[in-house]
């Protein structure tokens, strides 16, 4: 008697690499910017600078669960951003936020990133970047037809960016409601001047990005004015 192995072939669906895929690619997005927070140098607010904050947040509605000064090497750097997740958002400024700008600059651009957060733009950022991500690895994974999925990719992410870019024009205008258009322009121009750039405008290659230029976001407040 004879007897015949035979191997065992696991199959894997590949719905499971595309949901693998995704979710990796989520958990890293939600981990990587607290991540990269622990990585940085930064300090707590000294009193002088709390209390300077403390009315800088309050005139922007912006009420952060935790504040971190970045120490940068460039003391005159602006940069201003929230991490973490709704309901733990952590603000994290470099120390020329509050030794460059006036009081109006700052409070502006700190309204607009409190916008962005109450949008949860950050958050549809990845959340449009998973969609693409997984639409890729369906089509290499063969649940999409190779010779359809690059236009598949291709309006998916022209679809899923516009709505991003609306979001971002829709928390600038939110933010210019409680501050005014103009002021909000003239702190991004401020901030522009100040990198030695200048503000760029919408192109072709603006229908590839989930984040609009500098320039088509400030053209599109003086026009409310």
């Amino acid at each position: 008697m004879t007897v015949v192995a035979v191997p065992l072939q696991a199959t894997i669906d590949p719905l499971w690499f595309v949901v693998a895929a995704v979710v990796l690619f989520l958990a890293m997005a939600a981990l990587g910017p607290r991540v990269s927070l622990s990585l940085r140098e930064t300090r707590s607010p000294t009193p002088d600078e709390q209390k300077s904050l403390e009315a800088l947040l309050a005139a922007a509605n912006l009420d952060p669960t935790t504040i971190h000064i970045s120490e940068t090497a460039d003391p005159s750097s602006i940069k201003i951003s929230l991490h973490g997740l709704p309901g733990r958002r952590q603000l994290l400024l470099t120390e020329g936020v509050l030794d460059t700008l006036d009081d109006s600059t700052a409070t502006a651009l700190l309204t607009a990133e409190a916008q962005r957060g109450r949008l949860f733009y950050l958050e549809y950022r990845a959340l449009a970047a998973a969609v693409v991500i997984g639409v890729a690895t369906a089509m290499f994974g063969g649940l999409i037809a190779f010779s359809n999925g690059l236009f598949v990719i291709a309006l998916t992410a022209l679809v899923l960016f516009w709505i991003g870019r609306q979001l971002q024009f829709r928390a600038d205008r939110a933010a210019a409601d409680h501050i005014g258009a103009d002021a909000l322009a003239d702190a991004f121009e401020a901030v522009a001047d100040h990198r030695g750039v200048d503000p760029a405008p919408a192109t072709w290659r603006t229908y590839f990005e989930v984040q609009p230029p500098l320039g088509q976001r400030i053209d599109r407040l003086r026009a409310t004015e």
